[in-house]
């Protein structure tokens, strides 16, 4: 709990120092900075909280490793 409690103290103290110098770059970028900020806070908390996640690759696996077989399956077999 003071684990998530200390994530998250530090991500407002990085967001009200670094907000002021973004605004200037404009509006896009400290919206992306926030989201950025945003999105790796919730994956710290959720690491400190021991949830279990997925991989990155487990999805990107899912997706080729049909296609990988099919291919090799069709080069290895022609004669």
């Amino acid at each position: 709990m003071f684990i998530t409690l200390g994530i998250l103290i530090i991500s407002i103290a990085i967001a009200l120092i670094e907000l002021p110098k973004l605004k200037k770059g404009g509006a896009k970028l400290a919206g992306l900075f926030l989201f950025l900020l945003v999105i790796g806070a919730v994956l710290n908390i959720t690491i400190s909280l021991n949830v279990s996640m997925i991989s990155p690759l487990d999805p990107i696996i899912y997706i080729f490793q049909p296609i990988s077989d099919f291919l090799m399956e069709n080069l290895l077999n022609k004669k």
